[in-house]
């Protein structure tokens, strides 16, 4: 059995120690974006131990390079760009679901990443731009609690 099992609850300063134990690979790349992409997303495995609902969370892998014909062969079966980096399509309390883009601290979003959080946020989902790991979590955690960051 993993490092993991039976774990129930797990904080930021859990995680990042698990990390450093070598219990989760952190592997550097040439782009702090998919550092910090898998960073999240190994933090949502970690953390859905405790809260199941992340199990539907999912990334769409709709940007990065591509050769031309797969780009235009995703296109056709529907691919749009500017979807959100993680989206959770799940409600929760008073949220429809959870969507966030994830950017480097010098990434801009692009005017169809800016359309597609405001969409989204108008159906009721919790949306975020998150730049850091610890941003990720703690809006993760309002959704997951299912209140209103204000409250």
């Amino acid at each position: 059995m993993g490092a993991l099992e039976g774990t129930q609850r797990m904080s930021l300063a859990d995680y990042r120690a698990l990390v450093a134990k070598g219990a989760v690979a952190k592997v550097k790349r040439a782009s702090p974006e998919e550092d910090l992409h898998r960073a999240c997303f190994d933090l949502v495995r970690v953390l859905s131990l405790r809260y199941p609902i992340l199990r539907w969370m999912v990334h769409y892998p709709a940007g990065g390079k591509r050769p031309k014909g797969e780009a235009g062969k995703l296109k056709a079966m529907g691919a749009k760009p500017g979807v959100p980096d993680l989206v959770l399509p799940r409600r929760n309390g008073q949220y429809t679901g959870f969507a966030t883009e994830l950017k480097s601290t010098t990434g801009r979003l692009s005017d169809d990443q800016r359309d597609w959080l405001a969409a989204l946020d108008e159906e009721g989902y919790l949306t975020a731009v998150c730049r850091t790991l610890e941003e990720f979590h703690d809006v993760l955690l309002v959704f997951l609690k299912g209140h209103s960051v204000d409250s």
